[in-house]
């Protein structure tokens, strides 16, 4: 993190702090909703952890967007962005194909399957150029209101 600044290292640790606080306290929750009655919302316990994992480090790497502390200051943001882009609709296209051939892997038994894992993957590679775009016009709303 040698190239990051000072706001930006303060803001990576805060939401750092949160994000881990959130992976303790989901994990806690399925655990307990595991324990007493015995609900069990994705095929595998291990897919359980893995999806509450991708929700964590979806707020994670979002909220360090939004406040300037994901990309570093020498980062070409909008090459990024599209590179995360590609990557999103190629994963969601996936996914889609996937799911018309095999839509039993999504839902099986009435629980989330694996075929999520590659759904939410696309959901975090997008997640990423839509929550830049969000804050390049939030920045240049406020310029416009400065001059």
């Amino acid at each position: 993190m040698k190239q990051y600044d000072e706001y930006q290292k303060l803001m990576r640790y805060k939401y750092g702090y949160y994000s881990f606080i959130s992976l303790i306290s989901l994990i806690m929750l399925n655990y307990f909703l595991g324990l007493f009655p015995n609900l069990q919302w994705a095929a595998t316990k291990e897919l359980e952890i893995m999806i509450i994992l991708f929700l964590v480090v979806l707020f994670f790497i979002n909220i360090s967007i939004y406040h300037h502390a994901y990309f570093r200051k020498i980062d070409n943001k909008n090459r990024i962005s599209w590179l995360f882009l590609i990557m999103g609709l190629f994963s969601l296209y996936l996914t889609y194909r996937n799911f018309l051939n095999f839509p039993e892997e999504l839902i099986v038994d009435g629980k989330v399957g694996s075929s999520a894992i590659r759904l939410f993957s696309g959901i975090f590679f997008l997640s990423v150029p839509i929550t830049t775009f969000i804050r390049n016009k939030l920045d240049e709303k406020m310029e416009k209101k400065e001059c």
